[in-house]
């Protein structure tokens, strides 16, 4: 505690008591310019996604007596789920696109 009753060391002379200039003092790097953000539609890479579950789910059908027989045949439903949770996402990443990227422009010239 300092002599004046408050708990803040006093400050010593040609010390900043701001951080951000203290921060200043002592950086060694400029400042570089913000990246632009990517601007990607999400929509194709749910869809991808979809269809690679699709192909999966397919695949546990033609296999399913060997997937049973080994005890995988949860692999099946776990396929299944992938499928609907991509469709919902392919939707949900299809209204977002719209909205950020508005809508698609016309080939009218």
């Amino acid at each position: 505690m300092s002599t004046d009753g408050s708990s803040q060391p006093p400050a010593a002379s040609g010390s900043s008591a701001n951080p951000r200039a203290a921060y200043h003092r002592v950086k060694k790097t400029p400042e570089l310019p913000a990246a632009d953000a990517v601007r990607l539609r999400m929509t194709p890479i749910a869809a991808a996604g979809t269809l690679v579950w699709t192909v999966a789910l397919v695949l546990t059908q033609f296999f399913r007596d060997d997937l049973a027989a080994s005890g995988r045949e949860w692999w099946g439903a776990c396929a299944l789920t992938g499928v609907i949770v991509g469709l919902l996402g392919t939707a949900a990443m299809a209204v977002a696109d719209k909205r950020h990227f508005g809508k698609a422009p016309r080939g009218d010239a």
